[in-house]
């Protein structure tokens, strides 16, 4: 079993597009793909990030257990996906999402259709958001696979 918690400097990143400022203070953004791990051993990550890489959602998921780590707040495991282990080069659907608020972001982390529970935040400044991908970092292995990337800001009108 894998025990220890880690961190998103021991993995391999793909940046996957970067948003335009988010600007607007009822703002969401979605970030949307399907990855593919190619071995059961190996982590692979799905992320949405700041400039500074400090905000945003950044979840690794161990395909051997099924374990889904919270990268960018220290949190650890917030949970484990029911269907694991994952099969390597079967696509895993991810979609990570943003509501802003004003100053503060709600997040929500869906992986293979389970939502799992992501800290919220808060930013004071419009800041663009990169969205990547990856997997461990280790010499000789071959880049992550994925597919369907759909990456989305839109404007919505707060309820009264």
């Amino acid at each position: 079993m894998n025990i220890a918690i880690p961190e998103l400097s021991q993995f391999a990143l793909e940046e996957l597009g970067q948003t335009p400022l988010v600007e607007n203070p009822n703002a969401e953004v979605s970030f949307k793909v399907d990855i593919e791990p190619c071995r059961v051993t190996r982590r692979v990550v799905v992320g949405i990030l700041d400039e500074t890489r400090k905000r945003g959602i950044a979840v690794a998921v161990y395909p051997a257990t099924g374990e889904v780590c919270d990268l960018s707040n220290g949190g650890g495991v917030i949970g484990y996906l029911a269907k694991a282990p994952l099969t390597p080069g079967v696509p895993v659907p991810c979609d990570l999402t943003l509501y802003r608020f004003g100053q503060n972001f709600v997040c929500s982390v869906r992986i293979q259709g389970e939502i799992f529970l992501y800290p919220a935040f808060s930013m004071a400044s419009s800041t663009r958001l990169t969205a990547f991908v990856g997997q461990e970092d280790s010499p000789g292995v071959e880049k992550i696979g994925w597919s369907h990337l759909r990456l989305d800001v839109t404007s919505q009108p707060v309820a009264a």
